[in-house]
């Protein structure tokens, strides 16, 4: 009897001492992670094994050692620690859902899928489970099955950015195959969600619209009436620029119709307004990117005369205005008619045409806001000079929204992609960072929101570009960034050094771009790193091709960018130009002359990169993987950052569209 009483009390005592361990190291692996402290998460695993040793078949206990050996990068271990708990338990939530982590982990991606499918299967409530099969399918390149997964969980948790970020991002990689009512009404919802960037919708949108439209089909008659009426489209128009041929047709044709028509009585009918306003939103969005004809062109500029003329006469109000402003703003942005300053200045009500309201506030506040950005004095370079110019007339790119992402550590993430190199010297806890050429901000102001605390430094040479970049931080709260405009020619006028610069997309625009690297290495820190973007000749040769045609005719005025856009898309030129056409970029004005339209371009292939920046003192480090290039990869059989030059140009040949959106790499410079 006593020596049953004894155990007892043992096992109690075993249980409140397991307990305690597990406590213990429950709160350390918590404040591990926090802090991304291994020295923290090496003491929880130690606590974890010793509770362990007191009850090993406890399943909450071998799935905390797991997590722990997981975060250490012991896969082995941790793979150890769940199967023996997937075999006393082989249906427990929890133990899968970490299997599911550590197949990610070990980039295991159907067994990941699997697991994750499992753990969901079995317990309706493990919406972390079915967010991480989601995920997992995304990673997987299955975005039909990825965007069915969101658009699910998006049902019950529509304010959750994550889940609405992802749902964006899969969606923007499917098309329709045929028209469903059910999804019109779920992306008339996704449209009025809030801080989403919308143009990730266009793709499903546009097809879905035209299978419902019958835009495809030959010889289908259209409905004008059905057209303008059409909620999804009338939506549509005012959240993203359409980025299709046969929609950009339709809306042109629909465009010109209402022109005529309304133009006559300078009146908008009230079942045509709606419509009329749409198009405006659009063209606002587009930056007058549509071709017009001379007839359409000769009556905007006598709507725009009238609009002027009306203005000048006191006490005239928004219902005076608003008619041929409207139809005016269908073809040209507000912001270039000759009249805005005028109309900004002068003190009317535009409550019932909040197109107008919106659009003018937004060109006040950029007006004001460019007087408010410092300025290095003129490096006196001719090329900076014109390319100030043409960022200074089209800033690019125009964004609304910064996406998501987990917050993360820069250094940490820079050990994740190369882990032989040595960034130790980087200082911290808030390292200096560079964006060299930051253009309108979003990139600065996502490295400031989603890394661990860094100071910022964008600086860019147009003003108008960085005066947009200063608003939308204002927008967000972004207090750690001082934007500068100037030349990267003339930053040694900073007086400052950098652990980190990222230089996207700028030095091929560069009279001569390794100039350009040899004054952004002269800021570096010894063991900084630079992040650089450069052209591809490979996925630029059709543009090349069109460039070479135009020689030194390359147009500079949107009249002249219209009819070449239109040349293209009727198919006047000979040959295949489709690879133009269908980017994103060619139905924007601001991103068309940056496509095609330049004031300097240069290409790169990847056996000259070498060369490039080895005159600038710098180390190679490594490429980052584009988007597409996981199924290369695994053929490779290596990560990205460890294929050399030569075979990332093996790659690209066979793939020639692999770097369209140019090669990404990293350089270091020695110690």
């Amino acid at each position: 009897m006593a020596s049953a009483q004894f155990k007892t009390a043992e096992r109690r005592q075993n249980s409140t001492e397991y307990r305690r361990l597990f406590d213990m190291a429950s709160r350390l692996y918590s404040e591990a992670q926090q802090a991304n402290d291994r020295i923290l998460m090496r003491k929880a695993a130690q606590i974890a094994h010793q509770g362990y040793l007191l009850k090993p078949d406890h399943l909450t206990g071998l799935n905390l050692m797991a997590r722990i050996d997981m975060q250490l990068g012991h896969y082995d271990d941790a793979a150890h620690w769940l199967k023996e708990g997937l075999r006393i338990k082989p249906d427990s939530v929890s133990l899968l859902y970490s299997a599911g982590q550590l197949s990610l982990a070990r980039n295991q991606l159907d067994k990941a899928a699997d697991y994750f499918e499992q753990s969901a299967r079995i317990s309706k409530v493990a919406t972390k489970s079915y967010n991480w099969l989601a995920h997992t399918r995304l990673l997987q390149g299955d975005f039909v099955e990825a965007f069915r997964h969101y658009r699910e969980l998006i049902k019950t948790q529509s304010d959750n950015r994550q889940l609405r970020s992802k749902l964006f991002e899969a969606a923007d990689q499917i098309v329709a195959d045929f028209y469903a009512e059910e999804l019109e009404q779920d992306l008339l919802r996704y449209l009025d969600f809030r801080d989403v960037d919308f143009s990730q919708l266009r793709t499903l949108t546009t097809s879905l619209l035209k299978h419902k439209l019958h835009l495809s089909e030959a010889g289908c008659p259209l409905n004008f009436d059905d057209i303008i009426s059409d909620t999804l489209l009338l939506k549509s128009l005012q959240r993203f620029f359409f980025c299709d041929p046969i929609m950009e047709r339709l809306l042109i044709t629909v465009r010109q119709s209402l022109l005529f028509s309304c133009s006559k009585n300078l009146s908008i009918k009230n079942d045509l307004l709606p419509f009329v306003t749409a198009l405006a939103a659009q063209t606002q969005l587009n930056e007058g990117v549509w071709y017009t004809d001379a007839q359409e062109y000769q009556l905007t500029d006598q709507l725009e005369s009238l609009v002027g003329k009306i203005l000048s006469i006191d006490g005239t109000g928004a219902t005076e205005i608003a008619p041929a402003l409207t139809l005016v703003m269908m073809y040209k942005p507000l912001n270039d008619c000759s009249f805005i300053n005028e109309l900004a200045n002068r003190r009317i009500s535009w409550r019932a045409y909040p197109l107008i309201a919106q659009t003018l506030k937004e060109y006040q506040s950029l007006s004001k806001a460019r007087f408010e950005v410092p300025q290095l004095p003129s490096s006196g370079d001719k090329i900076s000079s014109r390319v100030r110019q043409q960022y200074n007339e089209n800033p690019y790119p125009r964004w609304t929204d910064i996406g998501y992402n987990l917050p993360s550590d820069y250094v940490q993430s820079l050990r994740g992609l190369f882990p032989l190199a040595d960034f130790s010297r980087i200082r911290k806890p808030v390292p200096d960072v560079l964006v060299a050429g930051s253009g309108t901000g979003r990139h600065a102001i996502r490295l400031a929101h989603y890394f661990a605390p860094m100071q910022i430094t964008a600086l860019d040479l147009s003003e108008s570009a960085l005066a947009y970049a200063l608003l939308q931080a204002r927008k967000r709260n972004t207090p750690d960034i001082h934007f500068i405009q100037g030349d990267i020619l003339n930053l040694d006028k900073l007086e400052q050094d950098f652990d980190i610069i990222e230089c996207s997309g700028v030095l091929h625009h560069m009279q001569h771009p390794r100039q350009g690297l040899q004054a952004l290495a002269g800021l570096l820190r010894p063991g900084g790193v630079i992040k650089i973007a450069l052209y591809s000749t490979t996925a630029r040769q059709k543009i090349s091709e069109l460039r070479q045609l135009m020689g030194d005719n390359i147009p500079q005025s949107t009249l002249d960018m219209r009819l070449v856009r239109e040349t293209l898309l009727q198919n006047q030129l000979a040959g295949d130009w489709s690879a133009i056409y269908n980017s994103p970029d060619f139905y924007s004005l601001s991103a068309c002359r940056d496509l095609l339209f330049h004031q300097q371009e240069h290409t790169f292939d990847v056996l000259e990169l070498s060369d490039f920046y080895a005159a600038s003192g710098l180390q190679w480090l490594g490429m980052l993987a584009p988007p597409g290039s996981a199924e290369l990869l695994s053929i490779a059989g290596k990560k990205a950052a460890q294929l050399s030059h030569q075979e990332w140009h093996d790659i690209e040949q066979a793939n020639p569209s692999l770097f369209a959106g140019m090669y990404q790499f990293y350089l270091q410079k020695p110690l």
